[in-house]
């Protein structure tokens, strides 16, 4: 009977590394052109698992992607539009699956942005 909450207590420690996530904001300067930036709108824990890592070249330059899979409660408010920081390091969203009914939480895979 107690099986359920136990394995609630193991799960919610594998949450140990803090992300963000930033939201589009788009302003009009005094040009008239639209600028999009980011701004951070929520911070949580999540856990990260390293999927995969290629090497690239893009415009002459070596650029090593990662692709990262961070699993956060089903409460927090993410959408595809969204960029995760994690480590200093900018990652975007290719899809996000809500796993409520098994687990109460979603997956989010991304992909590190070069900058």
């Amino acid at each position: 009977m107690f099986k359920p909450m136990q394995a609630m207590s193991k799960r919610a420690g594998l949450l140990n590394e803090v992300i963000k996530i930033l939201s589009p904001i788009s302003t009009v300067n005094e040009f008239g052109e639209k600028i999009q930036s980011y701004s951070v709108t929520y911070t949580t824990r999540a856990r990260v698992d390293h999927n995969s890592g290629t090497r690239s070249n893009e415009n002459n330059e070596i650029f090593y992607s990662y692709q990262k899979t961070f699993t956060v409660r089903s409460y927090v408010p993410v959408t595809e539009f969204d960029i995760v920081e994690y480590n200093t390091k900018k990652y975007r969203i290719i899809t996000i699956e809500n796993r409520i009914k098994e687990y109460n939480d979603k997956l989010i895979l991304t992909e590190l942005i070069n900058d």
